[in-house]
């Protein structure tokens, strides 16, 4: 790009001895500083045309956070800026509906909250048993409060591998956020419940 700006101040030197236009002389190695100025100021424009958007900011992104409410309290404020980014687009993006009038609480749209945040879960209820269920299906107490187990992915212990201290089961070491997440996002009636498998 350089190259075209020196083109173009050098079309506008007037003809004549006094205005040389070999590479080497002293009038278009200044031309090539004042070229290597308009150039930078090309780029930082062009840059900033692309800062005011959210998916490609860099040196805005506090501005950005800042009018959404970011960073959020449940993933801390030690995140990279691909994370804090991720982060602002689903904030501005909002729970994606598996249709138009579907409840923010549906079975659908928390795993697929839980999937934009890195998680892939089964939500699924717990009810009582009914004459009429078949075996094998999953089975709860009607207390009133409406369960959802989220299963997270872990590793279990395997005999000859494992040494004292380990785990039994080594779950992810990050589900504090997705239960803090769950916690402030789901209604006061849902009742989330982790379970390692």
């Amino acid at each position: 790009m350089i190259e075209r700006f020196i083109q173009a101040l050098t079309y506008l030197l007037p003809q004549g001895f006094a205005w040389p236009r070999e590479p080497d002389s002293t009038l278009m190695r200044v031309l090539r500083a004042v070229a290597g100025m308009f150039d930078g100021l090309h780029r930082f424009t062009r840059a900033t045309v692309f800062e005011w958007q959210p998916a490609t900011t860099t040196t805005r992104m506090a501005e950005w956070e800042e009018a959404t409410g970011l960073p959020d309290a449940c993933f801390g404020e030690d995140q990279t800026l691909e994370e804090r980014r991720f982060m602002l687009l689903m904030r501005l993006r909002g729970p994606v509906l598996p249709y138009e009038d579907s409840s923010p609480a549906a079975p659908e749209v928390i795993e697929a909250m839980c999937l934009a945040v890195g998680y892939t879960v089964t939500v699924s209820y717990n009810l009582p048993f009914r004459v009429g269920h078949r075996c094998g299906k999953r089975l709860g107490l009607l207390d009133g409060l409406l369960y959802i187990t989220v299963i997270l992915p872990a590793g279990r212990m395997r005999v000859g591998t494992a040494r004292v201290g380990d785990r039994l089961i080594n779950g992810p070491k990050t589900s504090s956020d997705l239960a803090c997440l769950l916690r402030r996002t789901l209604p006061a009636r849902y009742a989330p419940i982790f379970i390692l498998k």
